[in-house]
């Protein structure tokens, strides 16, 4: 093999490059960026069902847990449902009693003694009973063909009512169906005429007991 000495190094290096050289370097980078993209691009692949995979796997796991921690209740079973702070009246029961009667697509179609709630519930939003205590066919009997929305059944079951408050502004003696109360077929509270002078009336009585 010939040795290149210093003039032909020379020679080589003032030689002027052809266009035939310019296009082949393109060629040349071009094949280079086109090979990192086709690593990059199988890379992200590779990471993308290594993501899939993982997530599949973690939501197995959630799954087979929640079935774990709430099992699957039958029809007919008595539950427990959270009214929210918003649905109920101050003083009303935190929670109501239904009756599961349809389990579809792991939704369960709930029934009170009012009526059917509207809205189906999933498993994590419902409390079992550790007894039945209301019987299915008792329930659908007094239920009809009702359907309530969930405040509306907590304020059906409530003593104190619904949501808020009612009062009447009466100044008479709230003897007729203008009264708000009397209208709803509520007592009349302190708030109005009647009912102060019922306040005053008693906190008489207990002075004079008290005095004497």
């Amino acid at each position: 093999m010939k040795r290149c000495t210093e003039e032909d190094l020379e020679k080589i290096t003032n030689e002027p490059i052809t266009e035939e050289d310019e296009i082949g370097n393109e060629i040349i980078e071009i094949a280079e960026k086109n090979s990192e993209l086709d690593d990059r691009q199988e890379n992200i692949c590779i990471a993308r069902k290594n993501s899939k995979t993982n997530l599949e796997k973690q939501g197995e796991k959630m799954m087979k847990l929640s079935k774990e921690k709430f099992p699957q209740l039958e029809i007919g079973t008595t539950v427990r449902v959270t009214i929210p702070n918003v649905d109920r009246a101050r003083g009303s029961p935190r929670n109501i009693l239904a009756v599961v009667t349809q389990v579809e697509y792991d939704l369960y179609k709930l029934c009170t003694e009012h009526g059917f709630l509207k809205y189906n519930y999933t498993r994590q939003e419902i409390a079992v009973c550790e007894e039945n205590l209301l019987d299915m066919d008792n329930v659908i009997k007094l239920a009809g063909d009702r359907q309530l929305t969930l405040r509306e059944a907590a304020s059906n079951s409530s003593v104190a009512g619904s949501q808020g408050y009612q009062r009447c502004h009466c100044k008479t003696g709230c003897n007729n169906k203008r009264c708000a109360c009397r209208g709803a077929e509520k007592l009349c509270n302190s708030n109005n005429v009647m009912g102060v002078q019922i306040v005053k009336t008693i906190k008489k009585i207990i002075m004079h007991f008290f005095y004497f």
